[in-house]
């Protein structure tokens, strides 16, 4: 009986640790779930975003932009911070550390409207956050 007891133990405890694996396994950051995945697009940027992230903001934070292939850049005056979309492009992340060159990735945006944060602990509740409209 002991035996099956530590049998099945160590069933449990193997499918927990799997799940926890599988678990950090998944996407990119605190994106807020839904949106479509990330996938850069092909072909030449049409315009260049840039948006500069320092103590607790983004500038600009407030930005309007034409549909299509954007490059979206990220230049970090201090400390670290990223840049992703809350509910759109899952796993699209910029990161900085406030001393490399700028982070940039293209992205194909949609008409419609996004709001964009530092992902780290407490930056998003200090104000860190925008929003991008994409016009049609």
């Amino acid at each position: 009986m002991q035996h099956i007891v530590r049998r099945v133990t160590a069933a449990v405890v193997m499918v927990l640790v799997a799940g926890m694996f599988f678990a950090a396994c998944g996407g990119g950051g605190d994106d807020g779930g839904g949106g479509s995945a990330y996938v850069p697009p092909k072909g030449a940027a049409t315009e260049t975003l840039t948006f500069h992230a320092g103590n607790f903001y983004f500038k600009p934070n407030n930005v309007t932009a034409k549909p299509g292939v954007a490059q979206i850049q990220l230049v970090v005056d201090n400390n670290i911070h990223d840049f992703v979309f809350d509910g759109a492009y899952s796993g699209f992340q910029l990161e900085g550390d406030g001393g490399s060159a700028p982070d940039a990735k293209k992205i194909d945006l949609k008409p419609g409207k996004y709001t964009f944060y530092c992902s780290i602990t407490g930056h998003r509740a200090a104000g860190m956050e925008g929003t991008l409209t994409v016009k049609k």
